[in-house]
């Protein structure tokens, strides 16, 4: 799958721009503040329906204008079937969607639609911030390989917030609160099944990864699943229902999954360099990919923001190397032309050059 023509229409300081999309590497360079990121902005709104960079879409929108609207072609790997998919949102909340000219319901419909993996500086949370990133990156994987993962999410999610919304009243009703409980349990079964399953299909890919940088060592994935294993999820609530009521939550379930990353048997954030730790984030988002492309028989598609200032040469070449191995289209971001020159010189390419949020084809 892949973009052969993007339309940007007032993201940030972009405010009109209809380009040819390389159906392989496409490199973005500029001064700061020329509009780069916004690019790759615009295609996470495409695929997302939102902004990885703010979650306030007054400050998406150019100030000028009342809507932001971004539109691109898709071509999908196996049949070479043209899709014309688009979003506009307002500053006010208003989202639209639409896949052939027809509307789309949700932004989970976009992410079915446009696949996407991102890799910025705040990527590297994945190993170093909370457990709410890496079940992110957990769930996308699953939504791409489970049809009914995005439902039995939506269930999940209705009746912890059910069961929360109960905890936080006065006076507990607790025949009401059995129900929801009895309802959450299998939920947060179900949820743990397909994670671990997905999980063990992954760590293969990981292997292979890995083994693309050198100096990792042996990475390792556990999936602690929100509970104590050794005792039924049904008798973990019990034992906590004076605690629930007395915090107004639910202290155990599949929201409070994680997922232990260790090299060589240690925890990966404690055991790392700054920069092993960059690697590693780009092996596992890689062999995320790579199982992707296994599964649905086509490629997801990569925003790398300002990858030279993240990587240095040797290992740039080892990304991309391995994207285009896995016949991945993907946009990247610099501020020099002559950091991707060498890069992409045996790669077929394009590059733009970006000035003032305008779009130059080199």
């Amino acid at each position: 799958m892949h973009l052969s023509q993007l339309d940007i229409f007032q993201v940030r300081n972009l405010k009109s721009i209809r380009t040819s999309c390389h159906p392989q590497a496409n490199i973005i360079y500029g001064a700061n503040g020329s509009g780069k990121t916004s690019f790759l902005e615009s295609i996470y709104l495409l695929g997302r329906g939102r902004s990885f960079r703010h979650r306030d879409l007054r400050v998406v929108v150019n100030n000028d204008a009342d809507e932001l609207v971004v539109s691109g072609r898709l071509l999908r790997d196996q049949t070479s079937t043209a899709h014309q998919l688009g979003i506009k949102r307002t500053p006010k909340g208003l989202f639209e969607a639409r896949l052939d000219g027809k509307p789309l319901q949700t932004a989970a419909q976009l992410v079915s639609e446009l696949p996407l993996q991102l890799i910025d500086a705040h990527s590297f949370m994945l190993l170093e911030g909370g457990p709410l990133q890496r079940r992110q990156f957990l769930d996308w994987g699953v939504f791409h390989v489970e049809h009914d993962y995005t439902n039995l999410w939506r269930r999940f999610q209705k009746t912890l917030k059910q069961r929360n919304q109960l905890l936080r009243h006065g006076r507990i009703d607790e025949d009401l609160l059995r129900t929801w409980t009895a309802e959450l349990i299998p939920l947060c079964e179900q949820i743990t099944r397909f994670r671990r399953e997905y999980l063990s299909a992954l760590s293969g890919q990981l292997n292979q990864a890995v083994s693309a940088f050198e100096g990792l060592g042996q990475v390792s994935l556990e999936y602690y699943c929100g509970w104590d294993e050794e005792r039924s999820l049904a008798d973990v609530y019990a034992a906590d229902h004076g605690r629930d009521i007395g915090t107004k939550t639910t202290s155990h379930g599949a929201h409070r999954a994680d997922i232990r990353i260790k090299v060589d048997g240690q925890t990966a954030a404690d055991h790392l360099s700054r920069g092993q730790i960059k690697l590693l984030v780009y092996a596992l988002k890689l062999a995320q990919a790579a199982h992707y492309r296994e599964h649905a028989g086509e490629s997801c598609l990569f925003l790398l923001d300002d990858l030279p200032a993240e990587l240095d040469y040797q290992h740039r070449g080892q990304v991309v190397s391995y994207l285009n191995d896995l016949g991945c289209q993907y946009f990247i971001t610099g501020v020099d032309k002559k950091d991707f020159e060498d890069l992409v010189q045996t790669v077929p390419h394009q590059m733009f050059h970006m000035e003032h949020g305008v779009a130059l084809v080199d």
